[in-house]
């Protein structure tokens, strides 16, 4: 009964290697992600986003945010969910003048293919202090994330007030 004992456990010894290899070979089979490509889908995503707000159509507009996604503007309260999105959206675009469109500079995707950020510039028109429409500069960075469906989602959308030019001082 030992010497048998002693047999099976000599015998998965042997196997161990031959584990560790397929699991390695399975590993290697393991999908690359094309990180340029998805850098350029992203920037491409985030083209098309910049379009569909200058529409006006909410719905297409508000597509782009992942359900639980978070928006975060200057001097504006955090909008969290799609609904307080929607809201958001539908607002600013009742303002007189309006206009909104952004353009990505940069992507940078994760590793795996599923998490990507791009730094942007954009540009908002809106009605100033004396109802003439004023044109803002912004820069802002948009956190991204792959639905179950592979479409990139946004997560995160921060901006900030682009600063006026400083002469330089002498």
């Amino acid at each position: 009964m030992r010497a048998r004992r002693i047999v099976r456990v000599e015998g998965a010894l042997r196997a161990i290697p031959a584990l560790l290899l397929i699991a390695a070979l399975s590993a290697c089979g393991a999908q690359r992600v094309d990180s340029a490509a998805e850098e350029r889908s992203l920037m491409q995503t985030s083209r098309e986003w910049s379009q569909a707000a200058s529409t006006g159509d909410v719905d297409a507009i508000v597509n782009y945010w992942a359900d639980d996604a978070v928006v975060m503007m200057p001097g504006l309260p955090t909008f969290t969910g799609k609904p307080a999105i929607r809201s958001y959206v539908e607002e600013s675009l009742k303002v007189p003048g309006f206009r909104i469109s952004w353009e990505p500079l940069e992507a940078h995707v994760s590793s795996s293919g599923d998490m990507a950020y791009l730094l942007e510039r954009s540009e908002v028109t809106m009605p100033g202090p004396s109802g003439q429409l004023v044109t803002q500069q912004f820069r802002g960075v948009t956190i991204w994330k792959k639905d179950a469906g592979g479409d990139w989602k946004n997560v995160v959308d921060l901006s900030n007030a682009v600063a006026p030019e400083q002469p330089p001082s002498h």
